[in-house]
């Protein structure tokens, strides 16, 4: 499997793969990345400004402090925003850096967050099980915190999207736990938001005559105020992460769309677009609005 990986890395190397190696002995080696296992890596250097010359030199992994890539506009953009589009580009970034996911200041555990959440997207069995696997290898060998932490977040998702409701949503509780965090306790929020949204839509379908049912009428209250309360939660305790708290706004209008409470829902569209114009919420509160 390694070989297969270091064969496909250096099938996909090119002069875009410029490289800076920061060497534990505080010196720096930039240049084209030509080869690289487990235990070394061929650079390959220019000899002088002209001519053109250059020669290829052997790097000791052990050697290596950290390791630079330039990020090119496009490969910003995919990802900044990780759509179902996107994940065949997503998809050859992965399989390009994936050698480097533990390596200090290479942008492989970002990758592969994007190319996850990009499946994710994508509604498809399949891509969901793929990210999955992505968001667990991320999780466990990632050099950054911030990339491990986000792909815990992921891979709770996928879980939830791959049925497995009551796993997720007792993890997601751990995680909350951990107060001091407080964007992954956001994040644990939303999940269990997610987990209890999927519970009322179930009871829904169960009880279409709930209002009819004095013993069902407590139950669904129960979870209605639970799942509003999770998803409620960045929005009244940490506004200033305005994206989580639009996106946890549009869960409540989901919420109350499926209780045919339309001008609640109305009301919080409206909510998003004034108070978060500039979150990726925003257009879709405006399409909502614009179909009634």
């Amino acid at each position: 499997m390694k070989l297969l990986a270091y064969i496909l890395f250096i099938a996909t190397a090119s002069a875009a793969d410029q490289a800076t190696l920061v060497l534990k002995n505080a010196t720096k080696r930039t240049g084209e990345i030509v080869f690289a296992d487990d235990h070394q890596i061929r650079l390959k250097i220019p000899l002088g400004e002209q001519g053109g010359a250059t020669a290829i030199i052997s790097i000791t992994r052990s050697e290596v402090e950290a390791i630079d890539f330039k990020i090119e506009p496009p490969m910003e953009e995919s990802l900044s925003a990780p759509t179902p589009s996107r994940i065949a580009e997503l998809d050859g970034l992965w399989a390009k850096f994936g050698h480097w996911l533990t390596m200090p200041n290479s942008p492989t555990g970002r990758i592969g967050c994007a190319l996850g959440e990009a499946l994710l997207a994508s509604s498809n069995s399949q891509n969901t099980k793929k990210a999955l696997g992505i968001f667990k290898e991320v999780e466990t060998k990632a050099w950054n915190l911030a990339d491990r932490e986000r792909a815990k977040v992921g891979r709770l998702q996928s879980m939830l999207a791959s049925g497995k409701a009551t796993e997720a949503m007792s993890e997601a509780k751990d995680i909350a736990m951990n107060k001091e965090n407080a964007s992954l306790l956001i994040q644990a929020k939303f999940i269990m938001g997610q987990a209890r949204h999927k519970d009322f839509l179930k009871f829904l379908k169960e009880n279409p005559r709930w209002k009819e049912d004095s013993r069902a009428i407590p139950e669904r209250d129960q979870i209605y105020n639970e799942v509003l309360e999770l998803y409620l939660y960045p929005a009244l305790f940490n506004g200033c992460d305005k994206e989580s708290a639009a996106r946890g706004l549009w869960g409540v209008v989901d919420i109350y769309r499926a209780s045919g409470e339309i001008p609640l829902a109305i009301e919080t569209t409206r909510d998003i677009t004034v108070l978060y114009p500039d979150s990726s919420y925003a257009s879709k509160a405006k399409e909502f609005l614009s179909q009634l």
